[in-house]
């Protein structure tokens, strides 16, 4: 093959992986952000007509959702946006539990000045947002707070699954935590997990972790014996 062909049959490799992450985002942004709702069902042609590409990245952005927990195929091998029972919320709590305790521990250990001052900046942003009701700018800044700890801790596969299992329950639990008095709530447990992070202490982090799961599970799962019909 020329150099020619080469260079021309890697920006075609490149504009694929490019519009296969731009479905997987869109697709990504409208689940979580709940304008796609549990069991919508997802066609294929549809996606593709609004984004204006083909049908393949469009399927491969949802097999990649398939494999995170937020998209399954129907009996007609159809795909339709994932259910959450309260097994699942259970389980993803409890890797959640570990993995978190884990992680915050490694950063307490591992983070320097500079880490410091940015986890207790973020975790300010939330509060300053959950007292303000403004339930976007709290998403934004939870992120923050979480990629932040994920980067200082080391571990990118732990990391990656904390992230998808975050991910695959946190939309329920955002929904959930809508009320001004909840987001606040949850923000002073991410200050508490930041102070202990910053201060190295810890045999803080672990009841600190279990508590602020601990609220998370039950807020989702009374959200979805609540909410039972319209979950599916």
């Amino acid at each position: 093959m020329s150099n020619e062909r080469k260079a021309v049959s890697a920006m075609s490799m490149t504009d694929s992986a490019s519009r296969v992450n731009e479905a997987y985002e869109w697709l990504l942004a409208e689940i979580t952000a709940f304008r796609l709702t549990s069991g919508a069902p997802l066609s294929e042609n549809r996606i593709a007509t609004q984004l204006g590409i083909s049908r393949t990245p469009v399927r491969e952005a949802l097999q990649r959702l398939e494999t995170e927990g937020l998209v399954r195929r129907t009996d007609n091998a159809r795909f339709s946006v994932s259910t959450l029972t309260p097994r699942e919320v259970n389980e993803a709590c409890d890797l959640l539990e570990v993995l978190d305790t884990y992680i915050f521990v490694k950063a307490a250990r591992e983070h320097d000045e500079a880490v410091s001052t940015q986890i207790l900046e973020v975790v300010d942003e939330m509060m300053d947002a959950a007292e303000a009701g403004d339930k976007t700018a709290w998403s934004e800044a939870d992120i923050r707070f979480h990629r932040l700890v994920n980067e200082v801790a080391g571990n990118q596969l732990v990391s990656e699954t904390v992230k998808h299992t975050r991910r695959r329950i946190q939309r329920f639990w955002t929904r959930a935590a809508s009320a001004q008095s909840r987001l606040v709530g949850c923000s002073a447990e991410h200050v508490e997990l930041a102070k202990a992070i910053v201060a190295r202490d810890t045999e803080a982090i672990p009841p600190a972790v279990q508590k602020h799961i601990g609220h998370m599970r039950v807020s989702i799962l009374e959200k979805l014996e609540a909410a039972s019909v319209f979950f599916g």
